[in-house]
């Protein structure tokens, strides 16, 4: 075992004595005996010791009470919270540990360097892909973040505890110390309730949201734009390469309204205050370091500095003389009298008095000017240095710190503009056809003005559309047209859809071209149509207008995989980018493709750096939107290192993957191994088909063998589980869709159906041409290796416990569902040769191996509480129902994933 890894055992072990101490403390010995022992048992159990197995350790949960199981449910929770902070620690461990060594990293940007220039990169070739590179993750607060706030705090802190353990430079005092605030913190976790007492609100989806940028993304961003700018250096020397602000953040986070009653225009509002407040809160602090720093007498009549005496007098003529804080300055101090200034002004922008900036633009002008006034002064290290950084983040987040989507569902946008119309005496628009909406909404989006609606007599949908895009436009006007450029449209499938957000824009006073409306491809027949909508988009002049040269188009990962199952939605995503790549290539247009990912894996899910470079070169070509949802932003982003690392890695598979996509995309299109996938694909159909050939069988089954049925009750996200309300199949959103078949160890949404993809794949051309396109094609690998991690999540012994809940008759669906499992893993095996799922990577096969016995606990409470809940009524339902809770909330943290 490698050092790190023994480091990392026996952090786990000190957690898991303090958590055992603790409980004792809490609840008595008694409640850590049984712990323990159950611990004991399901170690046993694994291990093949257990007498009477997997049956004998269900019989002893039965045996449990309530209470007993509702312990169990915590215990086990907080020591996965705690080993999950361990392997942060120890992840974050290793990034410094490779920081220090002089090679590139493997997934850096000075790797991707490295490699662009072994593959004969020139230095003009590198800066024509930085022109056009455009990396943009953005947050979302779906699908859940099974965690309360409160113990997300507490797990922070847990992380600083860790942290102060691992610096040699305390000594032994520090060390206890340490330990000690451990103890103090693990106390206060586990006498926290872990599970939620009422649903958050999109109010508190903003606040967490806004956390991240301040906890790690306004400072990890500038590292990685310093870490590329030195590694372009190193590649290319004496080159001097620009880089322009190409990676920036997204959210959705107050924007998303599909199918969320609850996020209104006061939400959006909400949102975009508090991004504003946030980023010049920031700003403000970096004038405060700066003018700590930039202590530096200017030299005497220097001609260079006439720039800056310049505008220290404009800013005296604007502003009068800026508070000082009884701090006087040096006549020659005059970059901190800049520094007054600035301060001064961005207070001003803060409280909307006079003399703010007008915008950030005006802010970065200032720090570049200070940056060529002290380089003229011969101080060019302090010009590159945190100054550099201050002008990076204001580069990239502005005043608007993130760009907000508004997205909504395109049959709300077709009500909306039928109320609007009808208003106006144009009665009857929903009732067209296609044809006849689209001549309508272009004949009237050629006037030059509109008369705007009396939003008072709008029905309440169509009126909060107006009132959102009005809070839209005043956003644009104060923070900057990045506050919001982009409007996405769910489940579009006309080019109407798109057409009545330009129409509701209008009708809010939005100039025509000011938002870009991105339609979002969900299901297989939207997603096979992609390029012809492309085209017929591109046609209108409306359209074309709003677009500026730019075709985006979002697909779904989540809804196509929900309708036609794992394989046959890569696969149909994979041919939609390319026929949109050959529709740009022809109007001339830049192609952007916003992948709508989830976490898990049935929901597009896996390593960013792999998912990107399976990607068409031809539809990535430098630029890649990302969502990153709920239960992601935390793993990702929640710590400083591995935020870095992980934004590294996006940047760095972005420039490799982009290099050399010079070829049509038309070639790739009709390359014979896209036929040789997609028949492999079209036997992938016809078993999931055979899955859901019988929908109420299906959905009979997986109310009872899986936590679906409790999904709406689960107080995680604002958002509703259903579209409509019902728990039925059909209006289940794909979400708690994947969350509930992880939840219970089926995990089918990420692998059912490979295995028949796989074989198909052998019969057709061999096992050696099936194992080629493994090695040679990223997207083979990319469907592979991600069905890998799903089924190392996945336990089907697990999952046949959870199918006794299911109803005799239809506990055949389980059969489908081993038979395929059976098959999936080992045709993997056969494809690509190694002896084990994990083969490849054995930290990940050793996280499971440490994760399942305690999985396995609370997978077994959570079968147990499944069952009771349907025997039990009034408070004694309620308190069966929170301990599930429990089980959910420790589930996902033992699986790290939720959905």
């Amino acid at each position: 075992m490698a050092e790190g890894e023994q480091v990392l055992q026996e952090q786990i072990r000190q957690l898991g004595r303090i958590l055992g101490e603790t409980i004792s403390e809490l609840s008595g010995p008694g409640a850590l005996e049984l712990v323990e022992r159950v611990r004991q048992s399901a170690v046993a159990l694994r291990q093949g010791r257990l007498p009477g197995g997997r049956d004998a350790f269900a019989g002893a949960i039965r045996e449990r009470s309530v209470p007993e199981l509702a312990l169990l449910a915590e215990a086990f929770t907080d020591f996965f919270h705690l080993i999950n902070s361990a392997e942060e620690q120890h992840r974050a461990r290793a990034i410094r540990a490779r920081d220090r060594l002089d090679a590139p990293i493997e997934g850096s940007v000075a790797a991707a360097c490295e490699e662009l220039r072994g593959a004969g990169a020139t230095a003009e070739d590198v800066q024509a892909l930085l022109d056009r590179m455009l990396v943009m993750p953005v947050l979302t607060a779906h699908p859940t973040e099974a965690r309360r706030r409160t113990v997300l705090d507490h797990l922070a802190e847990v992380a600083a505890a860790l942290d102060r353990l691992d610096d040699p430079r305390g000594g032994d005092r520090g060390r206890r110390a340490a330990e000690e605030r451990l103890r103090e913190v693990v106390t206060a976790l586990a006498a926290t309730r872990a599970s939620r007492t009422a649903r958050p609100t999109p109010y508190d989806e903003v606040r967490a949201g806004l956390l991240v940028f301040e906890r790690t993304l306004l400072d990890a961003v500038p590292a990685v734009y310093r870490s590329l700018a030195d590694a372009l250096a190193a590649a290319w020397p004496g080159v001097s390469l620009r880089i322009p602000p190409f990676l920036r953040f997204g959210t959705w986070i107050g924007g998303d309204r599909d199918g969320n009653p609850f996020v209104t225009a006061d939400v959006t509002r909400a949102a975009f205050a508090g991004q504003r407040a946030t980023a010049l809160a920031r700003h403000a602090a970096d004038a405060r370091a700066l003018w700590r720093e930039l202590s530096a007498a200017a030299p005497a009549g220097a001609a260079a500095l006439e720039e800056l005496e310049a505008s220290i007098a404009a800013d005296r003529e604007r502003l009068g003389e800026p508070p000082s804080d009884n701090r006087s300055l040096r006549p020659d101090e005059r970059f901190r009298e800049k520094l007054r200034f600035v301060a001064a002004r961005l207070e001003a922008s803060r409280g909307a008095g006079e003399g703010g900036y007008a915008d950030a633009r005006a802010y970065q002008d200032d720090l570049e000017l200070l940056q060529r006034a002290l380089s003229a002064s011969g101080l060019q290290r302090l010009a590159r240095g945190r100054l550099e950084d201050v002008r990076r983040r204001a580069e990239v987040f502005g005043f608007h710190l993130a760009t907000l989507d508004v997205r909504q569902h395109s049959d709300v946008h077709a009500r909306a503009v039928d109320a609007i119309l009808a208003q106006g005496g144009l009665a009857g628009y929903a009732a067209l056809p296609e044809a006849r909406r689209v001549a309508v909404l272009g004949e009237l989006l050629a006037r030059p003005s509109l008369p705007a609606p009396d939003r008072a007599r709008l029905p309440p949908e169509a009126r909060d559309a107006v009132e959102t895009l009005v809070v839209v436009g005043r956003a644009r006007r104060i923070a900057g047209p990045e506050a919001c450029e982009r409007y996405v449209v769910s489940f579009t499938s006309t080019a109407s859809d798109l057409l009545e957000v330009l129409l509701l824009a209008r009708a809010a006073r939005l100039a025509p071209d000011e938002l870009r409306p991105v339609p979002l491809l969900e299901q297989l027949e939207d997603l096979e149509a992609a390029g012809a909508l492309a085209e017929q988009v591109l046609s209108i002049p409306p359209l074309r207008a709003a677009l500026r040269g730019e075709l985006e188009v979002m697909v779904g990962y989540s809804d196509s995989g929900k309708q036609v199952g794992y394989v046959p939605s890569r696969v149909a995503l994979h041919k939609a980018q390319l026929a949109l790549a050959q529709v740009a290539e022809s109007q001339g247009v830049t192609l952007t493709v916003f992948h709508g990912r989830g976490g898990a894996v049935g929901r597009g899910g896996g390593p960013a750096n792999r998912a990107i470079r399976a990607q068409p070169r031809a539809a990535l070509r430098g630029r890649f939107r990302v969502t990153e949802q709920g239960e992601t932003i935390a793993a990702r982003y929640g710590r400083m290192d591995i935020a870095r690392r992980d934004l590294e890695q996006m940047v760095n598979a972005v420039l490799v993957a982009s290099f050399g996509a010079g070829a049509p995309a038309a070639a790739d299109a009709g390359d014979e191994r896209e036929r040789r996938l997609e028949r492999a694909a079209a036997a992938a159909l016809d078993a999931y088909r055979g899955l859901v050939a019988d929908p109420d069988r299906l959905a009979r089954y997986a109310l009872a063998a899986t936590p679906m049925a409790e999904v709406p009750e689960l107080r995680f996200a604002s958002r509703p589980a259903s579209r409509t309300g019902k728990v039925t199949l059909e209006a289940l959103r794909a979400i708690p869709w994947v969350f509930s078949w992880n939840q219970s160890r089926h995990g089918l949404p990420g692998w059912f159906g490979l295995g028949t993809a796989l074989a198909a794949l052998v019969e057709q051309d061999g096992l050696q041409a099936a194992q080629a396109l493994y090695r040679e094609w990223p997207l083979v690998r990319a469907l592979v290796d991600d069905a890998r991690l799903a089924l190392t999540q996945a336990d089907l012994d697990v999952a046949a416990q959870y199918a006794r809940l299911a109803a005799p008759a239809d506990r055949d669906v389980f059969d489908l569902i081993a038979a395929e499992h059976r098959r999936t893993v080992e045709r993997i095996l056969e494809v690509t040769g190694d002896p084990g799922l994990m083969t490849p990577w054995p930290a990940v096969a050793r996280a499971a191996a440490r994760r399942n016995p305690y999985v396995d606990v609370l997978s077994h409470v959570q079968i147990e509480l499944l069952a009771r809940l349907q025997q039990e009524e009034g408070e004694a339902r309620e308190r069966v129902r929170e301990a599930l809770l429990l089980t959910v909330n420790g589930i996902a943290a033992g699986l790290q994933t939720v959905g």
